[in-house]
C-alpha cells in the first residue's frame, strides 16, 4: 500500500511538468512548419488545416446545417426532443445530503440527432470540424478549455474517400464514457435509418481492454470496420456521419438503457428474482483504492456479500452478474456503470471520497427505478459538510467509516440473513 501511495503522489506532482515538456518539441515543429508555409506556400503537404487550429466554433450542429452547412450538402436527422427530467434526492445515513446532489434535482435532456456531413475533419479524441472550418460542439466533448487550440500541433491529415463514422468522444478510452457516451452514439445511427453495413468505418478511441472489442463484436462491428482515435489522430472523410453526443454530466434516457440491455443482456434479461450481494472492489485500481477494504470486507461478508473484481470477467459475464444483484456496494468508479443491467429495486450504495461526490450513478440509478444510497469517506471535518465546495480531486483514496457503512445498510434494511 505504501508503494502504491508513493506511485500516486509523485504522477499528481510530475504531470504537469511532463505536459509541458512534451509539448515543447511539437510546438517547436509547429512553428517552424508555418514558417515554411509562409515562405513556400502549400508545397510539401503543409496545408493550412494542417497548421492551424479551426477558426470558429459553432455549439449547435442543428444550427450550423439550418445555416452555413447548407453550403456543403451536409444534412441532419432529429431524434428526439430535448426534455428535462426530475431525480429524487439519493438516501444516506448522513444529516444533510450534499451540495452535489442538492444543485441538481432537475437534469435538462439536449435533444438528440444524427448529421452527416461531406469533407468534414476529426481532430483528437471526437473533435468535429466542418469544412468551412468551425468545430461543432455539440458533437465534440472538450473537459478542458479550448483543448484543440492549447495542444494543436502538426498532425498528419489522414484523407479518406469513405464514410465514416465518429464515435470517439473525450474519455472514450475508459469504460463508463465509453459505455454511455460511445456506444449510444451507435444506436443514434440504427434510430436515424442508416445501416451498419453501409458504413465504411467507425472512428473508435482505442481498443484497449477487452470490453471494448467484446462490445462491439455484440452490436455486430468487426476489426476491419473500425478505425482507432489513438493511432488516426487527424481524418477528413469524404462523407461523416456525427451522432449527437447523449451523456453530458448524467443522461441516461429509456432507449439508451435498453439498447444497452437488449445488446449485452440478451436471455438474461429475463431475470426476474435476484438475490445475490455483490462488493464491486477496485483493490486493483490505479488510484481511488479503498485504504481498509479488508476489514470492509469482513463487515460485508456477515451479510453474504461476495467480493467481486469486474475487471478479471468477460463483459458479458459483468452484466449478467449485475443482472442477478439484489444489493451492489461501491467505492465511486466505473464499475458501477454496470448498474443498468440491475433489476429495477436493486439497492446500491456507493462510497465516495469527500474531495469527490458526483451525481452520475444517482441519476442512472433513479432512471433506472433503483434505490439508491450514498456514504462519505473519512476526511478533514470541513470535507464532510454538505455545502463543501470540492476540489474534484478524483485519485483520492477512500478510507472508509465502518459504523457509518453500517448505517448505510441499515438505513437501506439490508439483513443478515442474506437472501
Amino acid at each position: 500500500m505504501y508503494l502504491y501511495r508513493l506511485k500516486n503522489y509523485l504522477k499528481q506532482a510530475l504531470r504537469k511538468p511532463y505536459k509541458l515538456a512534451r509539448r515543447s518539441p511539437a510546438a517547436l515543429r509547429l512553428q517552424a512548419a508555418r514558417v515554411v508555409h509562409a515562405v513556400a506556400g502549400d508545397r510539401n503537404g503543409l496545408s493550412r488545416e494542417r497548421l492551424y487550429p479551426p477558426r470558429a466554433h459553432s455549439q449547435s450542429t442543428p444550427d450550423w446545417i439550418e445555416g452555413r452547412g447548407a453550403n456543403y450538402a451536409a444534412e441532419i436527422i432529429l431524434l428526439d426532443e430535448p426534455a428535462s427530467v426530475a431525480h429524487p434526492m439519493p438516501k444516506t445515513p448522513h444529516e444533510s445530503i450534499r451540495r452535489q446532489f442538492r444543485m441538481d434535482p432537475f437534469y435538462h435532456r439536449p435533444g438528440t440527432f444524427v448529421a452527416t456531413i461531406p469533407a468534414a475533419r476529426v481532430w483528437g479524441e471526437g473533435m468535429v470540424i466542418a469544412p468551412d472550418d468551425s468545430v461543432l460542439g455539440d458533437v465534440s466533448i472538450d473537459f478542458g478549455h479550448d483543448t484543440i487550440r492549447k495542444e494543436w500541433r502538426l498532425e498528419r491529415l489522414a484523407r479518406l474517400d469513405a464514410r465514416v463514422a465518429v464515435l470517439s468522444t473525450a474519455g472514450g478510452g475508459i469504460f463508463y464514457h465509453w459505455m454511455f457516451q460511445l456506444l449510444p452514439r451507435i444506436e443514434l445511427i440504427r434510430r436515424a435509418g442508416i445501416k451498419l453495413e453501409d458504413i465504411d468505418y467507425f472512428l473508435v478511441n482505442d481498443l484497449s481492454g477487452r470490453y471494448k472489442a467484446d462490445t462491439l463484436k455484440a452490436i455486430g462491428i468487426g476489426r476491419d470496420k473500425l478505425l482507432l482515435s489513438s493511432e488516426l489522430r487527424y481524418v477528413q472523410a469524404r462523407e461523416l456521419i456525427a451522432p449527437s453526443i447523449v451523456l453530458r454530466g448524467g443522461c441516461y434516457p429509456d432507449w439508451m438503457r435498453s439498447f444497452l440491455r437488449r445488446t449485452f443482456l440478451g436471455d438474461a434479461d429475463a431475470v426476474r428474482s435476484p438475490g445475490r450481494r455483490l462488493y464491486l472492489s477496485r483493490g486493483e485500481a490505479k488510484y481511488r483504492r479503498v485504504l481498509n477494504e479488508d476489514a470492509v470486507c469482513d463487515v460485508l461478508g456477515r451479510y453474504g456479500f461476495e467480493i467481486v473484481r469486474l475487471e478479471t470477467l468477460p463483459f458479458a459475464a459483468q452484466a449478467k452478474l449485475l443482472s442477478e444483484a439484489a444489493v451492489v456496494v461501491a467505492p465511486h468508479g466505473a464499475g458501477l456503470g454496470n448498474v443498468v443491467f440491475c433489476n429495477a429495486g436493486t439497492k446500491v450504495i456507493e462510497i465516495f471520497a469527500p474531495e469527490l461526490v458526483t451525481g452520475f450513478y444517482w441519476r442512472l440509478c433513479t432512471e433506472s427505478q433503483l434505490d439508491y444510497y450514498y456514504i462519505l469517506g473519512e476526511g478533514k471535518p470541513e470535507t464532510l459538510n454538505a455545502d463543501y465546495d470540492q476540489s474534484w480531486d478524483a485519485v483520492q483514496d477512500i478510507m472508509v467509516s465502518l459504523p457509518l457503512l453500517q448505517a448505510v445498510l441499515d438505513q437501506a434494511e439490508v439483513s443478515r440473513s442474506g437472501r
